[in-house]
């Protein structure tokens, strides 16, 4: 008898001796299958809670520069207002007139336009919608209601609200405007003009 053949009769003489097989290694595929069913479950939710976490760190980032850009007018800062554009970036203001790159838009957030502001101008921006077009471009439409400035014939005006539309880009580690456009909103009705 050959050693291979030795070793067959062992083994199966072995099964004899130790009775019907019990049926653990069924159980036990089950328990693998299982196993590894949650393993994959764990891994999907933490690649989606990563995925979220940073949607959700560049909605804040997108939000961020129309907020800074409230917060620029504010302090009358042309310089940081231009500095959210991207190098080549396009502003279409309030009142019609088309900028281009950031050495136009310092010239018109200048001293001239910056008259506008008085002590107690506030600026803030809401209703922000953002959307992902791609997961480093998103469009932002949001209100920027501009509170006690200067109108062109220096009376103080008490509240101009403003459509304020953008694109903006990854560049590198942080967010640009690509493109912005700001368009005066009709003033809210008042009892002066809400229709009967």
């Amino acid at each position: 008898m050959s050693i291979k053949e030795k070793a067959t009769k062992i083994s199966q003489t072995y099964r004899a001796a130790s009775g019907p097989r019990a049926p653990k290694p069924a159980l036990r595929g089950l328990m693998q299958r299982l196993g590894l069913t949650l393993l994959a479950c764990t891994l999907v939710v933490g690649v989606t809670g990563s995925a979220s976490a940073g949607e959700a760190r560049d909605e804040a980032a997108v939000r961020a520069l129309g907020d800074s850009f409230a917060k620029a007018f504010v302090q009358k800062n042309a310089e940081l207002r231009a500095s959210l554009f991207a190098e080549n970036g396009t502003f279409v203001t309030p009142v019609g007139d088309f900028l281009q790159g950031r050495l136009e838009m310092v010239k018109d957030f200048g001293p001239e336009a910056q008259q506008a502001v008085t002590a107690t101008t506030q600026a803030a921006f809401s209703n922000y919608r953002i959307r992902f077009i791609k997961p480093d471009v998103a469009v932002a439409d949001a209100l920027l209601t501009v509170r006690n400035v200067n109108g062109p014939d220096g009376t103080v005006i008490p509240v101009i609200p403003i459509n304020f539309f953008y694109v903006a880009a990854r560049h590198g580690d942080k967010w640009l405007i690509e493109d912005g456009r700001a368009h005066f909103a009709p003033a809210p009705s008042n009892s002066m003009t809400s229709r009967k």
